[in-house]
């Protein structure tokens, strides 16, 4: 899980108007930019929830992220505390996939 440094990322990733690059500490301390592709609501009929998820593509390398790629994670709200959290269930990302294939 990606803490954020600042809130007002997630403000940035909210706001479909922005398009500034995102700088996000990664689980080893470093900067890593971000580039934003897509920030997605997902509702879950069967939790009867709805999440939102965002798809970054790093423009830097580290030790985690691959430029080569582009990564999918769930905002996370804890308290007034915003974090990012890898995406790997499969079903969601073929649902984000679909989600993202039918915006363009």
């Amino acid at each position: 899980m990606i803490k954020l440094k600042k809130n007002d990322i997630i403000n940035m990733l909210l706001d479909k108007n922005n398009l500034d690059d995102l700088i996000i500490n990664d689980n080893y301390g470093c900067d890593v930019v971000f580039e934003q592709i897509a920030t997605i609501p997902y509702y879950d009929k069967y939790l009867d929830k709805e999440d939102i998820y965002c798809i970054l593509h790093p423009k830097t390398k580290s030790k985690e992220f691959n430029p080569n790629y582009v990564y999918p994670f769930l905002v996370k709200k804890e308290g007034n505390d915003y974090s990012l959290e890898a995406c790997d269930d499969p079903d969601i990302l073929a649902e984000l996939d679909k989600i993202y294939n039918e915006l363009n």
